[in-house]
């Protein structure tokens, strides 16, 4: 649904509107990637294949460019590990054909640390410059890589610092200082429309995605817990099985060796990109679950890659290295099995069923049929019906919900919709059981609507069957169908 809530946008935007107005359904997207998303709208034409090819590209040119920046900071053994994970984590593999901008961050963490390898020891100005322009387009691409060129640049400077190398300190303020202006303008012209959405922060906060600094209390501590736990998840994909757990400390332990390993000058750049991103987490600038790890997934792999090397050093016997290897890459692989034979289970949580829903109805749709698609299921019908247009009357259902004080009062409002049933034979009635709130909505609120303990889709459900019978025609993770064969009327 959130790859149908930005679809809306970048369908039905130009360029210049998707500049200046304000996203569909409290959207936010870089505008490099809105702009080249539209671009491949333009080429190929309205469809999901123009919608996801530019994250399939990023993911494609990530797998190239981790392997110079992986050997960078590890040796050959290392890049080939780092680069199977990479290629084997199924939530990447996820983001990389998603409508969403989170492959491109994680490509722009890629460009950032390859500029870095390549220019970081150079002192021409011309070198300088071109680092500088190269790290400043990329702030027009990705939001989240202004936490890893912070991080490169407060790390590189303290290094200088410490060798005092003031020559090269200052000359490579240069960069850094087009960093900045770049990031000012993107902020000043874009991403300050997004990050003073208050919606959206009290959302994140009301499911504790903002890292509690300092802990409170003992959920507050459980967080930390919670969430290093869950990078293993997602993005790495290195857990296959919540009771098999033997991979955790495994992973824990490459880590923690990977951060004592590198406590030389890359152990500054490596780990400032995480300061900067908790800081920003703990100002309520920057959630942390799931897709929002995605773009430091690179470093995470690096610096546990880092640590892998180091143990295996420390071990004579080849059966033990394969051993540890096998048990770290387990998931990744199997994970890989599982859903190469059952793509259908391909991280379910993530899907919606919007169009199979939709393929359905025009399936079967009659003559003196008419669809009534109810309105939390709108934002998905509207997208897929400018991709695939159908052919079958429907009617929009409005949402009624703040202009009601109780279930009665919302009914009456609906039989504005329900004359539309009138000399029809039959009604797909379709809705969202997973999204059962709107964009914007305070949570919980009409308190009428979201009662504890009562479905109200259920409740209208209920009074159209005094309409005619109902009969469940497709049930998915999200979206419902009813077919109710009306009686005469």
């Amino acid at each position: 649904m959130d790859e149908i809530y930005l679809s809306s946008s970048l369908i039905r935007m130009n360029y210049h509107e998707l500049a200046t107005q304000p996203l569909d359904y409290q959207q936010k997207a870089p505008i490099g990637f809105l702009w080249t998303v539209r671009f491949f709208i333009d080429i190929f034409g309205v469809s999901e294949q123009a919608l996801r090819l530019f994250s399939l590209i990023c993911g494609i040119l990530s797998l190239f460019l981790f392997i110079p920046v992986c050997r960078y900071f590890s040796d050959e053994k290392g890049a080939l590990l780092g680069l199977g994970i990479l290629a084997f984590s199924t939530p990447l593999v996820f983001h990389a054909v998603e409508v969403k901008q989170y492959q491109v961050e994680l490509l722009a963490t890629l460009v950032v640390l390859y500029s870095y390898i390549k220019f970081h020891e150079r002192n021409t100005y011309a070198d300088l410059l071109q680092w500088g322009f190269i790290g400043a387009l990329v702030l027009w691409f990705s939001y989240s890589a202004v936490f890893v060129l912070a991080g490169i640049a407060t790390g590189l400077s303290f290094y200088r610092i410490i060798k005092k190398d003031w020559e090269l300190f200052f000359k490579q303020c240069i960069p850094f200082l087009i960093w900045f202006l770049s990031f000012g303008m993107n902020y000043l012209y874009f991403t300050h429309k997004h990050a003073e959405s208050k919606w959206i922060v009290e959302w994140f906060d009301f499911y504790k995605n903002f890292m509690p600094v300092p802990p409170h209390s003992l959920e507050d501590l459980k967080w930390y817990a919670l969430n290093l736990y869950r990078l293993f998840d997602y993005p790495l994909g290195f857990l296959w099985n919540v009771k098999w757990l033997l991979v955790l400390p495994l992973g824990f332990l490459f880590l923690g060796l990977g951060l004592l390993y590198q406590c030389r000058q890359n152990f500054l750049i490596l780990c400032f990109p995480f300061f900067f991103m908790f800081l920003a987490s703990a100002l309520k600038l920057y959630p942390l679950t799931e897709r929002f790890w995605v773009f430091i997934s690179p470093i995470l792999i690096v610096i546990l890659v880092r640590g892998y090397l180091w143990l295996m050093d420390c071990f004579n016997s080849l059966v033990l290295k394969i051993l540890f290897t096998l048990l770290l890459c387990s998931g990744l692989f199997i994970n890989t099995i599982k859903y190469v034979l059952y793509p259908k289970d391909f991280l379910g949580h993530k899907r919606s069923f919007q169009r199979e829903a939709l393929a359905t109805v025009a399936e079967k749709f009659q003559n003196g049929d008419v669809v009534y698609i109810y309105w939390n299921d709108l934002p998905g019908y509207k997208v897929y019906h400018k991709i695939h247009p159908d052919h079958f009357t429907t009617i929009e259902g409005k949402d009624y919900r703040f202009l009601s004080k109780d279930y009665l009062s919302y009914l009456n409002l609906l039989k504005s919709d329900f004359d539309g049933f009138k000399g029809k034979r039959r009604v797909w009635f379709l809705y969202n059981d997973y999204y059962k709130t709107d964009i914007g909505d305070p949570i919980g609120e009409p308190a009428w609507y979201y009662e504890k303990g009562a479905d109200p889709v259920l409740k209208l459900l209920k009074h159209l069957s005094t309409m005619g019978k109902p009969q469940e025609v497709f049930n998915s993770f999200d979206v419902k169908i009813f077919l109710i064969t009306l009686k005469n009327r």
